[in-house]
């Protein structure tokens, strides 16, 4: 099949990986790159021969586009989401969906009126281990579930570069929520949440830590963690420069025959030397030989495909809906101190 013609909007962090996985890509074409900051898009887009634009509009009248990834900050993924669909271009979203409920129903409901893909870009579920363990689950191997546990602590840079924008639970926790509910898809009752506050709260007024429990109608029960104030030392080195440091995450599910479980502190490889301890990123998108590989790859690669040949993606919009409410919830049950109810 023909390569499909994307553009990203967003040339920062998420945005630049977005770029190159399509670039490397035998699936598609990078176009184009969108960043109001046009120094910065024709930064990225000038890695790949892709032109760079001032905006998701004129690159949708000027780009003759089949796919557009969005990798904006959540509160700018509807107007960008909306525009692409209206101009007949599939969408690849970077999770969360949005920053709110009434901006994700807006953006799910122009894909559907336009009959176009709406993907959510939640790496996890092109990880092969949390993808091994859906597989566990959704086979029955495990009984019935019954509990979920998830870690996911960054370090405290990671939380200085987000500089206060959003929360650890909308940034963080919500690739956990995501995960347990893709291992076990019912309706989540009430949520309950607790917050720690340090450095991070001190600077930015954000939370350091949370704590997530969320009670599902059939008596199941998950717990999630996370947070991005880990110390100063845990990713801080300098060479070798492509070890790019990740975070302390771990996975647990139980059900009534047995269980499934990944610890990824560190992830497969560790190392010291003079500057200390090292624990490199092997799974989110490591570079071997020159090419972006692990999760940003393989998602990369599903959204392509599924834009080529017609079949829905693994997660969607309205998948995607699920975790943002119950993230909303957890926040909301810190401001308030009380459990929240679902639906909200």
């Amino acid at each position: 099949m023909e390569p499909v013609r994307v553009g990203v909007v967003g040339a920062g962090f998420m945005g630049s990986l977005h770029a190159r996985a399509i670039a490397e890509s035998g699936f598609g074409t990078l176009v184009a790159v969108a960043d109001p900051d046009l120094p910065r898009a024709t930064d990225v887009a000038g890695r790949y021969g892709a032109r760079a634009r001032a905006s998701v509009d004129e690159m949708l009248r000027q780009d003759n586009l089949q796919a557009v990834v969005v990798a904006t900050p959540e509160p700018l993924h509807r107007d960008a989401v909306v525009a692409a669909a209206e101009a007949g271009c599939a969408v690849l979203v970077e999770k969360p969906i949005a920053a709110s409920l009434e901006d994700a129903d807006a953006m799910i409901a122009a894909c559907e009126k336009a009959g176009v893909i709406l993907m959510v870009g939640y790496i996890l579920r092109f990880e092969p281990a949390y993808a091994r363990m859906q597989q566990a689950v959704a086979s029955g191997s495990i009984g019935r579930f019954l509990t979920g546990y998830a870690r996911r602590n960054a370090d405290i840079g990671e939380g200085r570069r987000l500089g206060g924008r959003t929360t650890v639970i909308n940034y963080l926790a919500v690739h956990d929520l995501d995960q347990i509910l893709w291992y076990h898809p019912a309706a989540v009752a009430r949520v309950s949440a607790k917050a720690v506050r340090g450095k991070i709260h001190d600077e930015l007024g954000v939370a350091d830590f949370t704590w997530i429990t969320a009670e599902f109608d059939d008596g199941a029960l998950a717990v999630v963690e996370s947070g991005w104030a880990l110390t100063e030392g845990w990713a801080n080195w300098t060479k070798p420069a492509a070890w790019g440091g990740f975070g302390d995450a771990e996975m647990n599910v139980i059900g009534t025959e047995g269980l499934v479980s990944l610890d990824l502190t560190p992830m497969n490889v560790y190392g010291v030397d003079a500057e200390g301890w090292k624990l490199p990123d092997t799974r989110h998108w490591p570079e071997i030989n020159g090419r972006l590989v692990g999760g940003i790859r393989n998602e990369s690669d599903h959204f392509l495909i599924c834009v080529q040949t017609g079949q829905q993606p693994i997660v969607d919009g309205r998948q995607a809906r699920r975790s943002l409410e119950i993230g909303i919830a957890a926040d909301r049950s810190i401001e308030e101190g009380r459990p929240v109810d679902l639906p909200l």
